[in-house]
């Protein structure tokens, strides 16, 4: 006769992930959202020595920043956008470790430049995460940094021009359309009617252009079909939150 062997434990990590995967993105502060980037980062194979740095350089970057109130939510410290976004690709499957570091960085520069200047060093930002993160990393963030805009043209025109142009690039595309679910997704949450409407008016020609670069690019953007899937669901229910 046989004794029966117990069942093993199942492991801290694998409990970890599913209790993070089961929880939504506005839920989480920032603590839980970095902790749930590592353990989905481990889960997928991913080398996050230069993306524990990134989280941390955007945390001192962003220190004193605040997101935008939404509904009767406190408004969130500033890292919990770049935080999200980089969670978000991993949960698209993005195991692309510079578009993961860019994600991460993707507002450094255009909102902080001189304390990423003040922490690294270096003639500029984008010459600071050149030297610290590598030449696709800071290509990639100034890729979706937006450009001086021209004040004799529509502000919104400009900027699906920089949109289009910039996400013709597959990498580009991942780390702009993180941060474009990230902000249009809130819509829901805004109680001001007028920010509200104006956004949505922003917001609203995106969609198509997203969802065309996404199709086009397909297998190149190398996320499995569950996250190209995921991105077709994002930005239908962000299409519905636009409408007029």
């Amino acid at each position: 006769m046989t004794t029966p062997t117990p069942d093993a434990p199942t492991s801290t990590h694998h409990l970890l992930l599913a209790a993070l995967r089961a929880t939504a993105l506005k839920d989480m502060d920032p603590s839980l959202l970095v902790h749930a980037i590592d353990v989905e980062a481990d889960a997928r194979g991913i080398d996050r020595t230069d993306l524990d740095h990134a989280l941390a350089v955007a945390s001192y970057a962003h220190l004193e920043q605040r997101r935008t109130q939404r509904g009767d939510q406190v408004a969130d410290p500033y890292i919990t956008h770049p935080y999200r976004n980089t969670l978000r690709l991993l949960r698209y499957g993005c195991t692309d470790a510079a578009v993961l570091v860019a994600t991460a960085l993707h507002d450094v520069v255009e909102d902080r430049p001189d304390r990423v200047v003040t922490l690294l060093g270096g003639s500029d930002a984008l010459d600071a995460l050149r030297r610290h993160f590598g030449t696709d990393v800071a290509d990639l963030v100034a890729a979706v940094t937006n450009p001086p805009r021209d004040p004799a043209r529509d502000k919104a025109e400009q900027y699906a021009e920089h949109v289009t142009a910039a996400i013709a690039d597959p990498r580009v595309l991942l780390v702009k359309l993180a941060d474009f679910v990230d902000n249009a997704g809130s819509l829901k949450y805004l109680t001001d009617d007028a920010k509200r409407s104006k956004l949505a008016a922003k917001y609203a020609p995106l969609v198509p252009i997203f969802a065309r670069a996404a199709h086009h690019h397909g297998d190149r953007l190398g996320l499995p079909p569950e996250g190209l899937a995921a991105i077709d669901d994002h930005l239908h229910s962000i299409a519905e939150q636009t409408v007029a």
